[in-house]
């Protein structure tokens, strides 16, 4: 069967764990190669890859031809395919602006969605693109967020329109059945690995190996990656980053965040962090 499972989050919520964790069980537990670029569950917005099977120039393209035509990228993948497809996604799930999803269900076997404490993931977030966290809390909480805009400049990838946190995971929880997603806390991650990431294996149709995934999980430990990208650099690591495995860990907002940033993370984000229990 063919098709695309999405492994979705907002960014820097730990989609980049999910799949080293998930191709480490697929090649039988091994280590992670950080000297070879990492090619399982690519990110959706590929400018190369949508250039190359669509046979049009993204550059010249306006954002919403853009977004119009993506569809159609993920619908020619699928087509070819011999078995099931994994894309890392950050984009909220959305309409195009031709009124259909963003990613087509004719071409999805599921939807993975990692959720994160927001008030974690603007200290990664603020690590990762070389902003403050004030910054960083204004683009949380920004109901206009495109990451790689295009009035930024050309990136490798696609633009990709996130809205605010709390609007990019209600996109997502709020999908109707089939479309609505195995929904996956990053605190359980670290907290209960072994049980959560078993059950995203069951949930993409793998047979369930015990020691495998514990092999897997050993593989990628957080200090196991670090050392390797210390050894061979990470090929997703911005510019402006020092380096992309920083810390791996919950609830450092409580030391770093002063009350005046928690306040507005809080204030903003309060009904969708009661409902994923983020008190």
């Amino acid at each position: 069967m063919s098709g695309f499972y999405w492994l979705a989050s907002y960014p820097k919520s730990g989609n980049t764990w999910l799949r080293l964790v998930l191709n480490s069980y697929r090649l039988g537990g091994s280590k992670p190669d950080f000297s070879q670029k990492q090619n399982f569950a690519p990110i959706a917005s590929s400018r190369r890859r949508f250039d190359e099977l669509l046979g049009v120039a993204s550059s010249d393209l306006l954002p919403d031809e853009l977004m119009t035509l993506r569809p159609r990228m993920y619908e020619l993948q699928a087509t070819e395919a011999r078995e099931p497809l994994f894309n890392k996604v950050h984009d909220a799930w959305q309409l195009t602006p031709g009124g259909e999803p963003l990613f087509p269900a004719t071409s999805t076997l599921g939807a993975i969605y990692i959720v994160r404490d927001p008030r974690d993931v603007v200290l990664s977030l603020a690590g990762h693109i070389g902003f403050s966290v004030d910054r960083a809390i204004d683009i949380l909480l920004d109901e206009r967020a495109i990451l790689c805009d295009q009035k930024l400049g050309l990136k490798d990838q696609l633009p990709q329109r996130l809205g605010s946190w709390s609007r990019h995971v209600l996109s997502w929880i709020d999908l109707p059945a089939p479309w609505s997603p195995l929904l996956l806390r990053y605190e359980d991650m670290l907290a209960k690995p072994q049980e959560s990431f078993a059950c995203v294996i069951k949930y993409c149709g793998w047979p369930l190996d015990d020691e495998r995934l514990e092999q897997a999980l050993d593989a990628t430990r957080f200090d196991r990656l670090q050392a390797a990208e210390a050894s061979h650099g990470f090929s997703e690591r911005p510019q402006r980053a020092a380096r992309f495995f920083r810390e791996g860990r919950a609830g450092a907002w409580r030391e770093r965040l002063n009350e005046a940033q928690l306040r507005r993370i809080e204030e903003a984000s309060e009904p969708v962090r009661a409902r994923l229990a983020y008190c």
